[in-house]
């Protein structure tokens, strides 16, 4: 309420502070899983940004905006702001920020169901990782291609990419990714019929969700 407060202070005086603000505000609600106020003020951070022209800072928050609606489930949003941002980080060679949004468009168009353009959009993240050795990103962008194929009914092409995805991942902290590539082998095991190795998967994703809560 404070923050609120103070937010609208700034807003009526059009004090400089108010982007920053807004940013911490939306920050919080993002870390709070309330993604429809972030999105709220991720909007409002864009606007500002936009009629100073500060162009980086605007497609930063195209960015924050295209996340916000990823978390919400709203795939054809989380294209259409994906790539307005990747078009002014294109402009600046912003490279790393780039790659990151075509990740997204990857992940959004396997929500959707188009299992080409997910392939397509993975692997653009996919090269820009593997030249900067980011195995973050080569993670994810091959669990992305990977859904593509299954789309496709190309299983093992995305088996094989859901096993070189888990082997990145395997060492980190990142739980939530190994979960979804490990739901994602389980779906594969089914549909080709290996009830024994889909089994066993399930076994120790319920170890995980047993421990992890």
């Amino acid at each position: 309420k404070a923050l609120d407060g103070a937010i609208d202070l700034l807003r009526e005086s059009k004090h400089p502070f108010l982007v920053d603000t807004l940013s911490t505000k939306a920050s919080w609600y993002g870390e709070q899983g309330k993604w429809s106020e972030a999105l709220a003020s991720y909007s409002e951070i864009a606007q500002i940004n936009e009629l100073d022209s500060n162009r980086e800072l605007y497609a930063r928050n195209l960015f924050s905006i295209a996340h916000c609606y990823h978390e919400l489930g709203n795939w054809s949003e989380v294209i259409t702001y994906a790539l307005k941002a990747r078009e002014i980080f294109k402009e600046a060679k912003m490279i790393f920020e780039i790659s990151w949004c075509d990740l997204n468009i990857a992940d959004a168009h396997a929500e959707l169901g188009d299992g080409e353009q997910a392939i397509f959009w993975g692997s653009k993240a996919n090269d820009i990782a593997t030249l900067r050795k980011d195995n973050e990103m080569i993670c994810k962008s091959n669990y992305a291609k990977a859904k593509g194929y299954k789309i496709l009914g190309k299983y093992q092409d995305a088996e094989n990419l859901l096993l070189a995805a888990q082997d990145l991942v395997a060492k980190s902290n990142d739980w939530t990714q190994i979960t979804k590539i490990e739901r994602e082998l389980i779906s594969i095991y089914r549909l080709t019929e290996r009830s024994t190795e889909a089994d066993e998967a399930e076994r120790r994703l319920s170890t995980l969700t047993e421990v992890a809560g």
